[in-house]
């Protein structure tokens, strides 16, 4: 999180050479950011892992494909719901980009911007080559 923070500073202050408005009210927001992302560790390591490691065990234990795919089908479906808030983020932050003057402010500019974003998030998380997200976002 320190990264984001140092880059949004940076813009803020050297940038756009502002204060930031309602500074305590940021500090509190980010610490509770910080405990809610800890918190939220914690309940990964405390339910999510140790039921994926049991699952990971038993699909190994009984060496059925068919449910190793079809639970692999699930998981992937599951993250795919979580897609359209991940649309309309891209979308928002294309826009205040339109708005600020860096990209055409037109439906076409923004859709591509946030196209792009999504596809180079897909880059880092799914790891396509960086060629491919280049290529595929300058066409569309």
């Amino acid at each position: 999180m320190a990264p984001i923070i140092i880059v949004i500073a940076l813009f803020q202050v050297l940038v756009l050479h502002q204060p930031f408005p309602e500074f305590l009210s940021i500090l509190a927001g980010l610490g509770l950011v910080i405990i809610g992302l800890a918190l939220f560790v914690v309940g990964l390591d405390m339910g999510l892992f140790p039921l994926g490691e049991t699952l990971a065990e038993e699909f190994a234990r009984k060496g059925s494909l068919f449910w190793l795919l079809l639970f692999a089908f699930a998981l992937g479906t599951g993250t795919t719901v979580a897609e359209p808030a991940l649309i309309a983020v891209t979308r928002e932050g294309a826009k205040a980009v339109a708005e600020a003057g860096l990209i055409d402010n037109t439906v076409s500019a923004i859709s591509r911007y946030a196209f792009g974003v999504r596809l180079t998030r897909n880059k880092f998380t799914a790891g396509f080559p960086t060629a491919l997200v280049e290529n595929i976002s300058c066409q569309n």
